[in-house]
């Protein structure tokens, strides 16, 4: 199995199945390393499947836990039951797996390795803290239409960035995730 973006969404569900749980997904990238697990959930969040209410949340929750373990050092991820039986509709991811191919294709032909001790330890400890409170962030946008296509969005740069050792990427992912930080407080600001 290859870590191009568009085999990592192929390989999101299976069209055999009605729903999709984030338990099963988590455990087909489990051994593909921190990167793609960090994508999926973004994705996820990034997609239209993330206009589901309660997807957001649940997709910053799962990827707060993945990215608190890899900050500590864990080499496999560990998710809270009422995380992992959550399911979303295979349909639904497929058809915004199909939507956001095209875009994938061509973010694919940027990635290249660069800046490459970012995507390593102990760089990459810090960067799994930094994407943690991140996608904390995702759960209170929630409440703003779109907002939480920013941090997404930024996550999967970062996660892209891990995947593919490109430190640009990663830089890029991580100054886009500081403006998650000015979305929260406007969100806040409005509760």
């Amino acid at each position: 199995m290859g870590n191009s973006i568009v085999e990592l969404m192929d390989d999101m569900y299976s069209e055999e199945d009605n729903a999709t749980s984030l338990g099963e997904i988590i455990e087909r990238f489990e051994d593909r390393g921190f990167g793609p697990l960090l994508l999926i959930p973004a994705l996820i969040a990034l997609l239209p499947t993330g206009a589901i209410p309660g997807v957001p949340t649940l997709c910053g929750i799962t990827l707060f836990f993945i990215c608190t373990q890899v900050a500590i050092g864990k080499t496999s991820p560990w998710l809270p039951a009422f995380i992992k039986n959550k399911e979303v509709s295979t349909q639904k991811l497929e058809s915004a797996v199909e939507k956001a191919k095209p875009y994938a294709q061509k973010t694919e032909k940027l990635l290249k390795p660069r800046v490459t001790f970012l995507s390593h330890s102990p760089s990459k400890n810090f960067i799994a803290a930094y994407c943690a409170i991140a996608a904390l962030c995702m759960i209170p946008l929630e409440v703003l239409p779109f907002a939480v296509a920013v941090p997404a969005f930024a996550l999967c740069i970062t996660a892209l960035g891990i995947t593919n050792r490109d430190g640009v990427f990663l830089i890029i992912g991580m100054v886009l995730q500081l403006g998650t930080g000015y979305l929260v407080f406007k969100a806040l600001a409005m509760m």
